[in-house]
């Protein structure tokens, strides 16, 4: 009997949906401001993402996309934000949803497991990490200073033409201090300096 990430691999892979989308532990930090939504920047040097509730009113709804996605009564929700235009879905399989959202129906899955759409150019594994208001996504391998707890996304890939590799590409990371707060104390965004190697 096929594993969840195995099931979920074949689906992906054989929809040509693997590297525009990736499978999301449905979770939340903190309660955001009514009429604000959670919204993700890229940023460089360090390569990452800083998400953080905005103004709902401030949002040119043509500069945004759905980035991850819950199933409530039957639709997709998007429960978060990404700045940027969503990816070409054209090449992706006609059947997918349906053949998703029938398999996290029938398994319980629905309040467990969402969409993610995958960021160009972050294909490593990633490290978010929690801040008073607010979530910076950096390169695992720069992140100093922590130790990742638990698993948040997964991608799927294809090698020599098979489905063959599940990873992790998202994990919650925690400072060793188990203090997050201090890269936000009074200032609009983290001192990424302290964060990364």
């Amino acid at each position: 009997m096929a594993t969840l990430l195995e099931t979920y691999l074949t689906l992906f892979v054989r929809h040509n949906v693997h590297t525009i989308l990736g499978v999301h532990l449905i979770h939340g930090h903190f309660e955001i401001p009514e009429d604000t939504v959670m919204l993700g920047k890229n940023f460089e040097n360090p390569l990452g993402r800083w998400t953080k509730p905005t103004d709902m009113n401030t949002i040119d709804l043509n500069t945004i996309h759905g980035h991850i996605f819950i199933l409530k009564n039957n639709e997709f929700l998007a429960y978060e934000y990404q700045d940027g235009p969503m990816p070409d879905l054209s090449e992706v399989g006609q059947n997918f949803v349906a053949e998703f959202v029938n398999y996290i129906t029938s398994n319980g899955l629905t309040d467990v497991l969402g969409l993610q759409v995958l960021i160009d150019g972050m294909e490593s594994d990633m490290s978010e990490l929690i801040l008073e208001r607010g979530t910076v996504m950096l390169d695992t391998s720069k992140v100093k200073g922590c130790v990742p707890t638990r698993i948040t996304g997964w991608k799927f890939e294809v090698r020599d033409g098979e489905p063959r590799a599940c990873q992790a590409n998202e994990t919650h990371a925690e400072m060793t201090s188990g203090n997050h707060k201090v890269f936000n104390s009074g200032k609009p965004e983290p001192n990424w300096t302290m964060l990364v190697s």
